[in-house]
């Protein structure tokens, strides 16, 4: 090889370290500028979200608990948007979605509070948790769920109806499979069995429906199309399509309002534990709860105190986001599988979907009759539980109870509702 021959473009010699690879150069600056466009879009979305006077919180700590709730308020719906997303006129405001997001580094878990659910709220009356935000507000609500669970909650995250539609049109809409078809004039939607992608309005509806079975159904869908959702953001055809991007971010600006203290940080940790979902990693769990009536005839779901201390516990201190599925794997789990939900061949079928993902189902058989599905395991065995309750439609309440000598999922009817 000549002597004078440019080495500009191979790796640098010793002696020569002022010879740099030019393409080295070219990935630090074009990294550099992308880190500079994140932070800058990560600031103009912070700037953009209104921000919500919340008392009650918690200061910052490991896990961070997001209390996300999707708000029934029509007042910034025009007329033509009430009717297309078929929402109603109804006056004042309630939570038609409570979740609390706990997450820790790129772990996640999620505990849903049904609508209905009995609890003494921030003014000492007992009520439906959805009616807090009606007495006063946010802070309300917080301390609603904060008395019931004793989780420190440190953020709190509303969206709109029509910031929903927004963000799930921002993403091109959202694939779901329906195994039975959906058809809710309430809910305006009307949706056929198999395959299809749902826009905002469909979508909302999706979320919303509630006739066609019960709260735990509904909590069952709507776990489903968060999934979904995350998984659809994390797409590749999203994150590197800038007017996508800059859709979403737009709609993310205007769907949600954050407590004050919802900045930057805790903005970014909350996207890095929502990864979780995205992939099907975080678990995902219901207060245990049971139908019953309160001396004004009212339909209400009481709380079951045996069964909720213990999720409640492992939400306060982290534990619940140390059994994740990504823990183990189908192969090193087997399960019984009972039918409680009254359906003929369900455990079967259930089973044979199981088997199919690498579980050792080692019996099918029928149970007393149930409304939750829940999965009981041994002590030490939460792991596996916590994969199985991932991989049932709808979800699956865990417990642990000393009765069982393994893994043993019982049907009940909400996972016929989910499927």
């Amino acid at each position: 090889m000549s002597a004078d021959v440019d080495q500009d473009w191979g790796p640098s010699v010793r002696g020569r370290g002022r010879r740099r690879l030019p393409f080295v150069r070219v990935l630090a600056g074009v990294l550099l500028v992308l880190l500079v466009a994140v932070v800058l879009l990560a600031a103009w979305i912070t700037s953009r979200i209104p921000k919500l006077d919340v008392d009650g919180l918690a200061g910052s700590g490991s896990p961070m608990h997001v209390l996300v709730v999707g708000s029934d308020s029509r007042e910034a719906l025009s007329p033509e948007e009430r009717r297309e997303l078929s929402t109603g006129s109804a006056e004042g405001e309630r939570t038609d979605t409570i979740f609390l997001l706990s997450v820790r580094g790129g772990d996640a878990a999620l505990l849903a509070f049904p609508r209905d659910l009995l609890v003494r709220r921030c003014d000492g009356s007992e009520g439906r948790i959805n009616a807090a935000v009606a007495i006063d507000g946010p802070s309300c609500l917080v301390r609603s769920v904060r008395d019931l669970s004793g989780i420190p909650v440190q953020h709190y995250l509303q969206v709109t109806f029509g910031g929903f539609r927004d963000v799930v049109d921002a993403v091109g809409g959202v694939e779901l499979c329906l195994e039975e078809a959906i058809n809710d004039r309430d809910a305006g939607i009307d949706l056929p069995a198999g395959c299809q992608t749902l826009d905002g309005r469909d979508a909302l509806g999706y979320v919303r429906v509630r006739k066609i079975d019960d709260d735990f159904g509904r909590i069952g869908r709507q776990q489903t199309f968060l999934r979904a959702l995350a998984g659809e953001i994390a797409q590749p055809s999203t994150l590197f399509d800038p007017r996508r991007v800059l859709a979403l971010s737009n709609e993310m600006g205007d769907a949600v309002a954050t407590d004050r203290g919802l900045g930057m940080i805790s903005l970014g940790r909350l996207a890095w534990g929502g990864r979780a979902l995205a992939d099907g990693r975080a678990t995902m769990h219901v207060v245990p709860s049971e139908p019953g009536r309160t001396s004004g005839g009212a339909d209400v779901l009481y709380v079951r105190q045996s069964e909720a201390e213990p999720l409640f516990a492992a939400f306060r201190d982290g534990s619940v986001l140390d059994t994740g599925p990504a823990q183990v794997t189908p192969g090193e789990v087997s399960v019984r599988v009972l039918n409680g939900a009254g359906v003929p061949g369900l455990a079967g079928q259930v089973g044979d979907l199981l088997d199919g993902r690498g579980y050792e189902v080692t019996e099918v058989g029928n149970a007393d009759p149930t409304q939750r599905t829940v999965v009981r395991h041994p002590p030490g065995a939460r792991p596996g539980a916590a994969l199985i309750a991932n991989d049932v439609p709808g979800g699956a309440q865990l417990e642990e109870s000393r009765d069982v000598a393994q893994i043993t999922l019982i049907l009940g009817r909400d996972v016929v509702n989910a499927q």
